[in-house]
């Protein structure tokens, strides 16, 4: 989904800002999903029991984090867009202490009349990766009761929904991308336009560009 005009009016064009986070958050989230998926490939492709274990071990790790910093990226981002077109005063009176999740819808509109699709796949992928990112944030632990075939399916859910929430969380800032590159411009754009003519020095982890490639068909489908 791209504003080929890119024209949409902002009340501010130039800033310039300290502590600006999102663009590092966003490789970060990025570099630790593409590890991720190669030591699940690796443990895999093994077939030695200390090798499997360790790069299982290696490959959660690497996933926490992916979710955790794809959800630090998304905050950041509608947080910077946020202060720079709405003003830090503002921001910090009536912005700052709502949800992301509001942000993200509320934010656009505000400053340039234009709201993400509450339907569309971007919107989806972001309201999981908050709820994946609170899961970890605020852990807790549980009793797992006796060993029975009830526990074993309980156990292999959680582990199937931990998968789905590490593969969310990168598929989550290419559609919110893609989303915003619509909604305010490639310029303007909260996380940062993966449209390479634009952001020229965007490196995309080989083994993620297939799923890159998805969600730009699922957005480009969606306009149709």
């Amino acid at each position: 989904m791209i504003n080929e005009s890119n024209e949409i009016k902002h009340p501010r064009d130039s800033w310039a800002r300290v502590n600006t986070q999102t663009k590092t958050y966003f490789d970060i989230a990025l570099q630790e999903a593409a590890q991720g998926i190669e030591c699940r490939l690796k443990a895999k492709a093994s077939t030695d029991q200390f090798e499997i274990s360790e790069f299982s071990s290696l490959a959660y790790q690497h996933s926490l984090k992916a979710i955790v910093f794809s959800s630090m990226c998304v905050e950041a981002g509608i947080n910077d867009y946020a202060g720079i077109q709405l003003g830090d005063k503002y921001c910090e009176k009536h912005i700052y202490s709502m949800d992301v999740i509001s942000k993200w819808v509320l934010v656009p509109k505000l400053v340039c009349g234009n709201e993400m699709d509450k339907s569309g796949p971007a919107f989806r992928a972001l309201q999981q990766l908050v709820k994946s990112r609170n899961k970890l944030v605020h852990s807790k632990s549980r009793d797992i009761g006796v060993p029975s075939l009830e526990l074993a399916k309980r156990l292999k859910k959680a582990d199937l929904d931990f998968e789905e929430d590490f593969e969310n969380s990168y598929k989550a800032l290419f559609l919110l991308s893609m989303e915003m590159d619509y909604v305010v411009g490639q310029q303007y754009n909260p996380i940062r336009t993966l449209d390479s003519t634009v952001s020229p020095f965007l490196k995309i982890p080989d083994n993620l560009k297939v799923e890159l490639g998805k969600c730009k068909s699922i957005m480009i489908n969606r306009m149709r």
